[in-house]
């Protein structure tokens, strides 16, 4: 069973979700950095290149978001009503003859919908696929699809699904989809989330009649209601809530989208704050460190870059009490569950680059990338896992959608530039004897003196340990050095000026 532990602070909500009392899902969202994927805008295209096969669309965001051929439905036709310019049907441009400039203009409205937030100087990317989802179901108005999610495995399930699903009478042109939430769902249940998903939808097309572009039409629920919607099932044991507002706002929304489960939900009256009282906050720390240790001893790092993630195994201290290889499988087997949850946990995505411990067993291989696999599975994001290469390194990709937690709640360090490391003392000592000799040499004057100005740590240094390096400057070229202690420098910072 399930524990869904929601905080609210001052300008931050953080949802902790627990399975058997571990840490299995965390989420944090910033009242001042509202996240906008889902949201739905009336834009308008500021320009179009077929050489990149996209649409620039300014949705009055900070930076214009990017529109790919692929990610328009076809074909557009201007509907009278709204002025709008509408898929006709679901089918995708898959003709790759097919310019996009043939399907959408430069100063055209259109109606998109954020598939993936602005990264770095990246826009939002967007779609003129809506979706709209609901607690059992995703409206789909712009698609006949109606289908069944992959996490529902049972055949006889799913096809009991669909034959109800085909039973609703629908708008036309408009499809459905059942979540993973909608197994042993009931019509009555669906129709519910139906109906409030076309009113939804319905004041969005209102909307548009009436708003010029650029405007935002409708805006994702924040990181409460989404909880509640996507994360409350059967299988949620509670959910404590520690401010009185947000609790009969979520306790008001359960009872509409989901009644029979709104007697789950409870207000945190303890004194002891909530995180801690179920010993979360220490968890979370943790997922800001480079280094996860595992029950057995190993450990695993994960080392993040622009572009990928790299993830290292560790034996560490676990030795085994049979052979290498045993001992081997044990950390690996371990390793792979605890890589599948930490990427759950700190949101990171992109190319993942496992890099597991040598294994000779071909029985052992196919053991852990099947344990990765299945915890995989839990993940709400996409991901595709490719299997061992022969240097027993599992390479996998996660769906990217918004930013990590880690580059949410850090930036880099002004001091280190994000580097994460500095010179050495040593280092920083050579590189201003090196700049002091070479300001010597182009100096012609022999009355001249100069000040080698570094920061106390590198002037203690050079005024003891290579004290003999400084005199060996000073009588080479016959001037006179002083060596100046500077605390407003950085420590690799070094200048050389005439005394």
């Amino acid at each position: 069973m399930q524990e869904i532990l929601i905080n609210i602070e001052a300008g931050e909500r953080r949802v902790a979700i627990l399975r058997d009392k571990k840490l299995e899902w965390y989420f944090v969202e910033r009242i001042s950095e509202k996240r906008i994927v889902g949201n739905v805008y009336k834009g308008s295209v500021s320009s179009v290149l077929n050489g990149m096969g996209a649409a620039f669309v300014d949705c009055g965001l900070e930076r214009n978001g990017f529109l790919y051929i692929d990610d328009i439905t076809a074909p557009l036709i201007e509907d009278e009503d709204s002025g709008f310019f509408f898929p006709a049907n679901g089918n995708k441009h898959r003709n790759s003859k097919t310019k996009i400039s043939d399907v959408i203009k430069k100063g055209q409205d259109v109606l998109v919908q954020i598939t993936k937030e602005q990264l770095g100087t990246k826009g939002a990317r967007l779609t003129t696929h809506i979706s709209l989802p609901g607690r059992y179901l995703v409206l789909m108005p712009t698609s006949k699809r109606v289908g069944v999610s992959r996490r529902i495995k049972d055949d006889e399930e799913r096809r009991r699904i669909k034959a109800v699903l085909r039973e609703i009478k629908l708008p036309k042109d408009t499809g459905l989809i059942a979540r993973t939430a909608a197994e042993g769902g009931t019509k009555r249940e669906f129709l519910r989330d139906v109906n409030y998903l076309l009113d939804i939808y319905k004041k969005i097309s209102n909307a548009s009649k009436k708003q010029k572009s650029p405007v935002l039409l409708f805006e994702e629920f924040d990181i409460g209601l989404k909880i509640i919607r996507d994360f409350l099932s059967g299988d949620t044991a509670r959910v404590i809530v520690d401010d009185i507002q947000e609790f009969k706002r979520l306790k008001a929304f359960t009872t509409k989208i989901a009644p029979k489960y709104r007697n789950r939900l409870s207000f945190h009256k303890d004194p002891t704050p909530l995180f801690e009282k179920h010993n979360v906050e220490k968890e979370i720390d943790k997922l800001f460190e480079r280094k996860i240790y595992l029950k057995c001893g190993g450990y695993i790092t994960i080392e993040q870059t622009e572009g990928m993630i790299a993830i290292d195994v560790n034996s560490g201290r676990f030795t085994g009490k049979k052979n290498l290889e045993d001992t081997i499988f044990k950390v690996n087997k371990e390793a792979a569950e605890e890589v599948a949850r930490q990427l759950r946990l700190r949101d990171i995505g992109g190319i993942v680059i496992i890099d597991f411990i040598d294994m000779d067993a071909a029985p052992h291989k196919k053991e852990v990338y099947s344990i990765l696999q299945n915890a995989l599975r839990k993940d709400k994001a996409r991901t595709n896992i490719i299997s061992f290469s022969e240097l027993n390194i599992v390479e996998m990709t996660r769906q990217r959608v918004r930013k990590s937690l880690e580059s949410a709640s850090y930036t880099n360090c002004t001091y280190c530039q994000g580097k994460g490391i500095v010179k050495s003392d040593s280092a920083i000592v050579i590189l201003a004897l090196r700049k002091a000799k070479s300001f010597l040499k182009l100096k012609k004057s022999r009355r001249m003196a100069i000040e080698i100005i570094v920061h106390p740590r590198i002037a203690q240094r050079l005024v003891n340990v290579d004290a003999a390096s400084v005199g060996n400057l000073k009588q080479v070229f016959k001037r006179r050095i002083t060596v100046v202690s500077d605390d407003t420098l950085h420590i690799e910072e070094v200048k050389i000026k005439a005394g």
